[in-house]
């Protein structure tokens, strides 16, 4: 069939109408079969072998007509895959931008034209190339030579011929109205069709968009009914608290202490380094949840005996120690930096002198040692 054969003709031009045309009916394959390629993979393969070189011949027909590089028909193919796949395994409601960025892609490449190309070539329905959308089979009559006898005689073969020959004549007469008829309303329809599209061009690209977006539509409330028929189960997870270290100050023996949002203290400094091995889940040092961990930081323990337990100590950048205290423990633990000599704490040992002109001059640490 001419019009098929037109359509993977690798020598021609396409105009911007047929081009867009051909795309509209590939994506929108692609649109209905969307929701049943990701279950049946062999509908996704069919439909790849069978737009792909539909696609791809179209392009490089319209790239002639433009008078653009072949290479530059491999767009069009590119993401024409990259809607067919996106649409098919992306379950994310951003798979629609793929949309939009086809159908522009798809209009530029369709406006696109070159009138030094086109001059003095003929196109039918968009297309001009070496197939024939208009060609007629010829019609074959078959005549059986008849010798008819008059009164037992021949007749003469002029005489016969004659008289086959009227015949002929007086039933093609006879037939040609019905038949003219049949043959014009049968070759020429695609003709007609191409004339309109021509004369109406506004009104085919209105019809090719209103089209566009009524199936962007149907597509998208289809979607959503099936989300809510078919919700999802969420797995609820529990929400882990994060600590926000507020409020810090240096003292003086080089080790800081602060607050987070629930007032429980921290006492921070640089010691050792630590390799991961020597540190448990998440950098823990010692934890009181599990018992684990190096035993000499489970109390903070000041000058005279006085001791508060440590509920976690963890190591970050490999020295860098941060031990935290319930807030409960907050303001005696303050109170007492403030009036002790010393503690100790992981085996390490820090002086407490100058302590309580620090945490006087911040407005923070004051409210704790009136």
């Amino acid at each position: 069939m001419p019009l098929l054969k037109s359509l993977i003709c690798l020598k021609g031009y396409d105009n911007g109408r047929r081009f867009l045309v051909i795309s509209l009916i590939c994506y929108s394959l692609v649109f209905l079969l969307s929701s049943v390629m990701s279950h049946a993979v062999i509908i996704l393969v069919l439909l790849l072998i069978v737009t792909s070189p539909i696609i791809a011949t179209s392009s490089m027909r319209r790239i002639h007509d433009a008078g653009f590089a072949t290479p530059l028909a491999a767009i069009p193919l590119v993401v024409f895959w990259i809607n067919l796949f996106g649409l098919t395994y992306i379950e994310h409601p951003a798979r629609w931008v793929l949309v939009i960025f086809a159908f522009f892609t798809s209009i530029i490449v369709g406006t696109i034209s070159n009138a030094r190309v086109r001059r003095n070539k003929h196109y039918q329905m968009g297309y001009n190339g070496p197939v024939d959308l208009f060609v007629k089979e010829p019609v074959v009559l078959h005549k059986e030579r008849i010798e008819p006898t008059i009164a037992g005689q021949k007749v003469t073969e002029s005489y016969t011929e004659d008289l086959l020959s009227s015949q002929s004549h007086q039933q093609f007469d006879k037939n040609s109205p019905d038949e003219s008829l049949a043959e014009n309303h049968s070759n020429h329809w695609e003709q007609k069709l191409g004339q309109w599209l021509t004369e109406n061009k506004k009104t085919s690209a209105i019809s090719i968009l209103s089209l566009l977006i009524v199936t962007f539509l149907i597509l998208s409330l289809t979607s959503n009914e099936e989300t809510e028929q078919q919700p999802v189960a969420v797995e609820e997870k529990p929400v882990e608290f994060v600590k926000q270290r507020l409020n810090k100050i240096e003292m003086p023996d080089q080790f800081w202490i602060m607050l987070d949002q629930n007032d429980a203290l921290t006492i921070a400094w640089e010691g050792d380094f630590k390799t991961e091995s020597q540190l448990g889940e998440k950098g823990s040092y010692w934890s009181a949840a599990t018992g684990k961990g190096d035993k000499d930081c489970v109390e903070l323990e000041f000058a005279l005996g006085e001791k508060f337990r440590s509920l976690l100590v963890t190591v970050k950048n490999g020295g860098d120690y941060y031990a935290d205290f319930s807030p409960v423990d907050s303001q005696i633990i303050i109170r007492s930096i403030a009036g002790k000599d010393r503690f100790k704490l992981c085996g390490y040992e820090f002086t407490l002198k100058g302590t309580r002109s620090l945490l006087r001059k911040n407005d923070t640490y004051i409210k704790y040692l009136n």
